[in-house]
């Protein structure tokens, strides 16, 4: 099990609310994320990504941004740009904005 940093994607609408969050899970998979893991030749990616549960459980509604967050085990941010498989997922979703930690 991994504990040496958390990692969390929060999306929002364009006011500005919080639609949703999702945080890594290295034992829970979905379709989606096999899918655009394929799409994006990195099938080994299969493991949920917060990203890419922040955004299914936002289920159906319209995500404007979103941001991600990854904390070390200091407690310090830590570079959380999404990864390819994230990238095409955020842009199949619709998603004007990203931010995140560096």
């Amino acid at each position: 099990m991994r504990t040496e940093q958390a990692i969390t994607a929060y999306c929002y609408n364009r006011r500005g609310q919080l639609i949703s969050t999702g945080k890594n899970s290295y034992d829970k998979t979905h379709p989606l994320q096999a899918y655009f893991s394929k799409l994006a030749n990195m099938p080994e990616k299969i493991f949920l990504h917060a990203e890419m549960d922040a955004l299914l459980k936002a289920r159906g509604k319209k995500i404007h941004s979103i941001h991600i967050v990854r904390i070390g085990k200091q407690g310090e941010n830590r570079l959380a740009a999404p990864c390819p498989v994230c990238q095409l997922a955020i842009k199949a979703f619709g998603v004007k904005e990203i931010t995140y930690t560096i």
